[in-house]
């Protein structure tokens, strides 16, 4: 992960936190929330340019965020996130 390290920036997804990164000059936005069913809920959004939905939305469990199944999903050109993460730049490190 360029100008960040990404055990940090994957140990912050466990947490929900909001966290702003670029790829292949897309800007993503990543947070979670605990949402008022009590499901720990993340959410993947692209800001630049604007997405018209979520690109991503993981349902966890009351303690847990979906961490796992956002980084193995294929939402990077039908790669996971540890395929690519090389090639990320975390922006709000």
């Amino acid at each position: 992960m360029i100008n960040g390290n990404v055990r940090e920036f994957v140990d912050r997804i466990y947490y929900g936190d909001e966290l702003i990164f670029m790829y292949k000059g897309q800007k993503f936005f990543l947070q979670g929330f605990l949402e008022n069913d009590g499901i720990c809920t993340t959410y993947l959004d692209r800001w630049e340019p604007p997405a018209d939905d979520y690109i991503w939305i993981g349902k966890g469990d009351s303690k847990n965020f979906p961490v796992e199944k956002f980084l193995n999903a294929k939402l990077w050109n039908n790669k996971t996130f540890w395929d690519v993460e090389s090639e990320m730049e975390w922006v709000d490190a």
